[in-house]
């Protein structure tokens, strides 16, 4: 598993890729700057740990992420309900181990249960579909029958367990498929 620690403190940085590398079978990379990760293929990874002040100004990356995300916070309190996992900076080394543990165990779950066998073509019809567009309109753009859009389309429903377009619209957006700025 990779994680990517993304904050401009040295020492918070290095701290935490020793408490990962030391207790957890993972991979962290250090990234004092968003630029860096950005640059450096940040699908890459499986997990990020960050800032909420990181999170916010790169959302658009992030929030379809955000279930792979851990914030860095000085307080429990303030953590916003949509992200899952939070890593108190002021926790004894025992709790941090607690949390850490608690939130690789969760992207282990999630990994089981997402489903990565999507094909090109299904990947395609989701972001059309995800966008707005009605089969004949799929169909037209991807140069294909109504009948395969039809296909593709079942096949979706089949592997997501997803029925409606806004339940695939959803899907899509928070797997990263697509984002706010592809719909405007």
């Amino acid at each position: 598993m990779r994680i990517a620690i993304v904050t401009p403190y040295t020492l918070l940085n290095l701290g935490l890729k020793h408490l990962l590398q030391k207790y957890f079978e993972v991979t962290p990379s250090l990234y004092s700057d968003i630029g860096k990760l950005l640059a450096d293929s940040p699908e890459q990874f499986d997990a990020y740990i960050l800032f909420a002040d990181t999170l916010v100004a790169y959302s658009d990356f992030f929030l379809p992420r955000k279930s792979k995300t851990m914030l860095l916070t000085p307080s429990r309190d303030k953590m916003p309900e949509t992200v899952p996992a939070s890593l108190g900076i002021y926790q004894t080394e025992e709790e941090i181990l607690d949390t850490l543990e608690r939130f690789i165990e969760l992207l282990g779950k999630q990994a089981e249960t997402l489903p990565h066998d999507l094909s090109p073509r299904e990947t395609e019809v989701l972001k059309l579909v995800a966008r707005g567009l009605m089969n004949k309109e799929i169909a037209d753009r991807l140069n294909i029958s109504i009948n395969t859009v039809l296909s593709h389309r079942k096949n979706l429903t089949a592997k997501l367990g997803i029925k409606t377009v806004s339940g695939l619209s959803f899907y899509a957006m928070m797997n990263g498929y697509i984002s706010d700025i592809d719909n405007k």
